[in-house]
């Protein structure tokens, strides 16, 4: 009889497209059921989705919600609706927690998440959703395959919001608030330890503290030049073969010949 149900909904899909009409309106349920299948393993997403959609209700509390569940969530993946696959993605693992299918579907969810955060210059709320999504699945299932790939998004998560944060702190820089420049970069560095910015960032320190010195007036400048001092020490410390060394040099030798001005005209 099964096998009756498939041939027959394989022959209809071959037919004219006037068929599609018939299927959906048909309320043979295990009809209409394995003709989405078919057009899903066709790669028809667009016509399996709204025969998955009425089956969601249809097969609720049956041995066949599961299937559903799992390929109507996998069709809006194939559609590239990250947020409706990952909501069924989710719900499945959250209704069938048990299921053989729960593993996959959780980390899917996660994957979805990561799919649907955008470029690092904009809000970064659904990178973050993603992480703690992807840290949820390695808390669940230590042991998965799935680990390996659920790190490297995690890491390619974290680099753009590293970005992100480095191009917020360097911002205050372009736009000449120089102190709260220096602060940020600083702060950033603290938060961010070995990104790939930490350099440069440093290097702006440099930069924003004297600039923030040279405006300053002249009763705070000289303990805004020794900022400038300290923080390129700190840096040809951290950095003796930068390519900002040179322009570093400079910016020192320039900081001391004006702390030695000060001190002279105040002596």
């Amino acid at each position: 009889m099964r096998f009756t149900v498939v041939a027959c909904a394989i022959f209809l899909l071959a037919s004219c497209g006037g068929d599609y009409k018939k299927i959906q309106k048909s309320t043979n349920s295990e009809f209409k059921y394995n003709a989405a299948v078919t057009y899903y393993k066709a790669g028809n997403y667009l016509k399996a989705l709204p025969l998955f959609e009425s089956l969601l209700s249809v097969y609720r509390g049956t041995d066949r919600e599961q299937d559903i569940y799992y390929y109507y969530a996998y069709t809006n993946f194939r559609l590239n609706d990250f947020i409706m696959s990952g909501f069924y993605f989710s719900n499945f693992y959250h209704t069938f927690p048990h299921a053989p299918r729960a593993e996959e579907c959780e980390f899917m969810h996660a994957y979805c998440e990561y799919l649907d955060s955008p470029q690092y210059n904009l809000d970064q709320t659904d990178s973050k959703k993603s992480i703690e999504a992807f840290q949820t699945f390695i808390d669940d299932y230590p042991n998965s395959t799935r680990i390996k790939e659920a790190n490297k998004y995690i890491d390619l998560i974290n680099a753009k919001l590293e970005k992100k944060y480095f191009e917020i702190s360097k911002l205050y820089y372009t736009i000449e608030y120089y102190h709260a420049a220096s602060v940020s970069l600083a702060n950033y560095i603290k938060s961010w330890p070995n990104s790939p910015y930490d350099e440069e960032a440093s290097f702006l320190i440099i930069k924003a503290d004297y600039n923030y010195a040279e405006n300053s007036v002249l009763n705070r400048k000289n303990e805004r030049l020794q900022s400038v001092i300290d923080a390129y020490l700190k840096f040809i410390d951290a950095y003796p073969k930068s390519n900002y060394l040179s322009a570093a040099q400079n910016i020192y030798d320039t900081s001391v010949k004006l702390k030695s001005q000060l001190y002279a005209k105040n002596k």
